[in-house]
């Protein structure tokens, strides 16, 4: 006889299972609740070793005693000798071991890798996705498939059933090489006596299912429970113990609601609902040769039991015209009883959804004996609410662990290798020597302030050459005596410079190792981890697989893992390696060795079966999470899979539902999700909606309300304290701090933004470049003025024959510090060759007029006020003597020159200059009456450079310069006024600019609070 019962999900599973078991429900003549020791003879497969450690609890308690003689409880979930603990179906069944997984994945990485290459010297290039990550994901794929096909029992042999005419072209080539990549990775385990995981795990599961039909009745209690047999080999043996004389299988969850005929539907066509939640316990009752009837319920459902208003909620669609009746089998009473206890949180984003949960987690601590947890597959919702848990000092426990490849020794080991792979670019090595793990056997406040003054040097601005080669070539050509006054980097003392130096020639030794790999051809991947390994330990510390920090430990296990099956994995260069080591690390979960809060807890939804709740939150719950999406296999399309009788990727859904489902039986129960993800508009989860579809809007709205309280919570919670608006800032220093002298360039800037002069020259603060900074418009601006002027000083008074192959070899000059970035360097090098041919002929039609060119020249002019004379520099681009005498001067942009009206206002660059030729402030230059000036354009593009004037119709250069300097001389004045105060943003038209010292000016608080208040 068939023992076959189910708990429902408003019962606790395991506190039911151990009542009944200990009353003998569940195996005819076995009760041992009054025997201590007959319980030690029966045998308790559970889904996972949680689930075990739970089951224990519940019998303790169950007992009411500190102490019990436990049962051999197996678990399922860990499908391996050690796990199972089989020690009879050894002496049945002695299987090879499993290829681990590292190994195989590294192999069939070699084996895609392969086809890969053979595809990109045919007509299949595109057809394959490039790159090592990319190539370990098909590897992933291939591995799986081939578990599935074990799993389901299909002989490869039925791959030749397969029409390949009938399929995409693409589908056609993957199937030649499943054909041919089954067979090799077949031969490698055979010579290897090794066997995939899921065969090993299959014939463990048969010898056991033989192990417990021979024992009969000397087999004893044994019970199975909370599996739903999703595995076939797994329904088999829950099959088996369901036979046995005082075997017994306690299924999750089924649903007793459903009508029969919607039921057999699931049963009839395997194709028909995968997605629903029942289909695998139905075809599971088949297997077993049972009807629902022959399924018996244990324990009692909660009062606010909510398995109808579930099953209804989910049916299959093609019964959704029940739905029309549901007021008929579901009273609005009811369903107001089971929406009871509901709240739905729809926040704004996942940051809301995360500081929401973890407030609700918070509240039940304050909740005497209350147990909550948070049941999501989002493993970054799960990470997130961790993380806001921690601003109240708690620490939580999170059944799923941490990917080690987001650890922070898994982060360093990929940086190494990123590092070096990309040549020593600053960001890369300024976060290398940033990590915590880091140390180059330096004490930690040295390694500090030597990578300050490394940032200094070599990391900020533009980068150096590439290689470790580049970055010491520039910390040793470092000369603070040379730079500008105001240039940061002259704080940078000889102690620090030497720390820098130091700092430099130990990563060199330490990255040695890979360095070597860095420019060379593709290597055998074990070369490439030996050389990382290497690279980790002398940067910071022998690897320990035995190391207190699990993380590390992990790690160093991996590394291990990856050595061992290198040999049979494919050649990579470095790049590619560092490409590919994140791929490598994917698989592995870190799970702290200390346990968090005990009352609270984050779940995945597998192991939240098994636990008993009062308060539930399922979280994440939108598109693409819960559910997952659905996974298409790269190697076979959907009629291939249907044919060959693979699971369609629904089948996840399923499970998923079945998972949702379940979490339904705690107390309250909170459902949220976030409205946006990444700003973008999601979709809430399509059990959500039909659960939506089913309350009725009251209902539902009842529930969002319940919700909504939380929500607004977590969004008031980092709102500060309502502080005064700030008003606009002018600090008034004293009359010495003030600056007396600026440069032509700067005067737009005192005019516009008088905070800026302020922030600069009395408080001296100077930016810093960016890390890695990429050449923009200044570098070519500067490079191109570097170009022209050394041509003009060069030829100050007659154009060259040569002229235009000349100024092309200035200029190469004058780029050649841009050619670290190719890319940069091929427009820009291509642009200034068309503005070089239109220059050469704008000189020689300007020549012809002129004595002289005087070209980057400098200035100086005292302008007297009554505390002393301020000064007015300047480097003019170029100043023209013309042959009648007077003046012209000539201003290069590279980007779009200003207007006469700009000039005459708040561009008054040129006008100045003007001024100061008129009273002889350049040096070498007569003092003459300035002519003209005007600006030349110098873009490059479809028109390489253009004249344009500076001089309005209605005015002249000279009256222009003297109402420049006029409105100068009335500003600097003003100044002279200890109460007038440096404004920000003076001039209305500066605003929507991003200025240097905004921030500091606090630019955006109070301009937003202006503009709300109407100013």
């Amino acid at each position: 006889m068939t023992r076959v019962f189910t708990i429902s999900s408003s019962a606790p599973f395991l506190a039911t299972l151990a009542r009944a078991l200990l009353d003998g429900e569940l195996v005819p003549g076995f009760a041992p609740r009054g025997d201590p020791l007959a319980l030690a003879s029966a045998t308790i497969y559970l889904p996972t070793r949680r689930a075990g450690r739970l089951l224990e609890q519940a019998l303790l308690e169950e007992i009411g005693g500190d102490g019990l003689l436990l049962p051999g409880i197996v678990p399922l979930g860990d499908v391996d000798e050690d796990a199972l603990a089989f020690s009879e179906a050894a002496a049945l069944l002695a299987p090879p071991h499993a290829v681990a997984s590292v190994h195989r994945r590294i192999a069939l990485a070699g084996l895609v890798s392969r086809w890969r290459d053979a595809l990109a010297e045919g007509e299949g290039q595109a057809m394959v996705a490039a790159g090592p990550a990319a190539t370990m994901a098909l590897a992933d794929e291939l591995g799986r498939l081939f578990d599935q096909m074990v799993t389901a029992g299909i002989p490869w042999s039925k791959l030749d059933s397969l029409v390949p005419e009938e399929h995409d072209q693409f589908f056609e080539i993957s199937l030649q090489f499943l054909r041919i990549a089954r067979e090799a990775w077949a031969g490698h385990l055979e010579e290897s006596g090794l066997v995939d995981p899921a065969v090993r795990r299959d014939r463990l599961v048969e010898a056991e299912e033989r192990r417990l039909a021979a024992l009969g009745v000397e087999a004893g209690p044994v019970i199975a429970a909370g599996s739903t047999g999703s595995l076939p080999t797994t329904a088999r043996l829950l099959k088996a113990i369901a036979s046995l004389p005082q075997g017994a299988v306690v299924l999750p969850g089924l649903d007793l609601h459903m009508e029969e005929t919607a039921f057999q539907m699931l049963i009839a066509d395997a194709t028909s609902a995968p997605d629903h939640p029942q289909f695998g316990l139905a075809k599971l009752l088949n297997t077993f040769g049972i009807e629902r009837r022959d399924v018996t319920e244990l324990g009692t459902r909660a009062a606010y039991g909510r398995e109808p208003l579930l099953s209804e909620a989910l049916r299959q669609s093609e019964t959704a015209e029940m739905w029309a009746t549901l007021a008929e089998r579901l009273p609005a009473a009811e369903r107001a009883d089971a929406f009871a206890g509901i709240s739905v949180i729809r926040a704004q984003d996942p940051r809301e959804e995360a500081l929401a949960v973890a407030l609700e987690l918070r509240d039940s601590l304050t909740r005497p004996g209350e147990r909550a947890a948070l049941i999501t597959p989002d493993r970054d919702l799960a990470r997130r609410v961790a993380a806001e848990l921690q601003r109240f000092g708690i620490a939580i426990d999170d059944s799923a662990g941490e990917p080690l490849a987001e650890t922070a020794p898994a982060r360093l080991a990929r940086l190494i290798a990123k590092a070096v792979a990309e040549g020593c670019a600053p960001v890369p090595v300024f976060a290398l020597l940033s990590q915590p793990g880091v140390t180059l056997d330096l004490e930690p406040d040295t390694l500090r302030e030597a990578l300050a003054a490394l940032e200094l040097i070599a990391l900020r601005g533009p980068r150096p050459r590439s290689g470790m080669e580049g970055l010491s070539a520039a910390v040793a050509a470092f000369d603070p005596a040379k730079l500008h006054a105001r240039d940061p980097r002259r704080r940078v003392d000889d102690g620090k410079l030497e720390l820098a130096r130091d700092l430099v020639a130990r990563l060199v030794v330490a990255l040695a190792p890979l360095s070597a790999l860095a420019d060379g051809p593709a290597v055998p991947l074990a070369d490439l981890v030996a050389a990382h390994v290497a690279a980790y330990e002398a940067l910071c510390g022998p690897l320990d697989p035995q190391a207190e920090d699990p993380a590390e430990a992990s790690l160093a296990e991996a590394l291990g893992e990856i050595v061992d099956g290198a040999a049979y994995g494919p050649s990579l260069t470095l790049h590619a390696y560092a490409d590919a080591i994140s791929a490598l690390l994917a698989d592995r979960v870190v799970r702290p060795r200390g346990e968090g809060e005990t009352r609270i807890r984050i779940l995945g939804p597998l192991e939240a079966r098994m636990v008993a709740l009062d308060r539930v939150l399922l979280g994440g719950l939108a598109e693409g999470a819960w559910p997952p999406e659905t996974r298409t296999d790269p190697w076979l399309s959907r009629p291939m899979r249907a044919e060959l009788g693979l699971d369609q990727p629904e089948r996840r859904i399923g499970l998923s539902a079945h998972d949702f489902v379940q979490a339904f039986g705690a107390r309250e129960v909170v459902l949220t999700y976030p409205d946006k993800v990444g700003g973008t508009q999601s979709v809430p989860s399509r059990f959500l909606q039909r659960l939506k579809t089913v309350a009725g809007p009251d209902l539902w709205q009842a529930a969002e309300a319940r919700g909504e309280a939380w929500r607004q919570a977590a969004a008031r919670l980092d709102d500060g304290p309502r502080v005064p608006r700030v008003a606009q800032p002018a600090p008034t220093p004293p009359l010495a701090l003030r600056p007396r002298k600026l440069s032509v360039t700067e005067v737009e800037t005192f005019l516009r933004d008088p905070y800026s002069m302020f922030a600069r020259h009395v408080l001296s603060l100077q930016p810093l470049e960016p890390l890695d900074a990429m050449p923009g418009g200044a570098e070519r601006g500067t490079a191109l003025h570097d170009a022209l002027g050394e041509f003009a000083k060069a030829h100050p008074e007659d154009l060259p024959p040569d002229a235009l192959d000349q100024l092309l070899k200035f200029g190469r000059t004058a780029f050649e510090k841009l050619e670290v970035f190719p890319a940069e360097h091929a427009i820009w090098w291509a642009r200034f060759e068309r503005v070089a041919a239109f220059v050469v002929e704008m000189e020689r039609e300007r020549r012809a007029n002129l004595r002289r060119v005087f070209a980057e020249v400098g200035g100086s002019m005292p302008i007297p006020l009554l505390s002393g004379d301020f000064h007015l520099t300047c480097r003019a681009d170029r100043i023209e003597l013309r042959n009648d005498g007077q003046l012209a001067i000539v201003d290069y942009k590279t980007g779009t020159a200003p207007s006469t009206k700009q000039g005459a206002t708040f561009s008054p660059q040129l006008p100045l200059e003007a001024a100061m030729a008129v009273r002889g402030s350049f040096k070498d230059v007569p003092a003459a009456t300035v002519a003209d000036f005007l600006y030349v354009e110098l873009k490059g593009g479809a028109e390489a450079g253009k004249e344009k004037a500076g001089v309005g119709d209605k005015t002249t250069a000279t009256d222009m310069a003297e109402e420049a300097y006029s409105r100068l001389f009335e500003l600097l004045q003003a100044f002279e006024n200890e109460a007038q105060g440096y404004r920000a943003l003076a001039a209305p038209q500066w605003r929507g600019r991003y200025g240097t010292y905004d921030h500091l000016a606090r630019v955006r608080e109070w301009a937003l609070g202006a503009e709300e208040a109407g100013e």
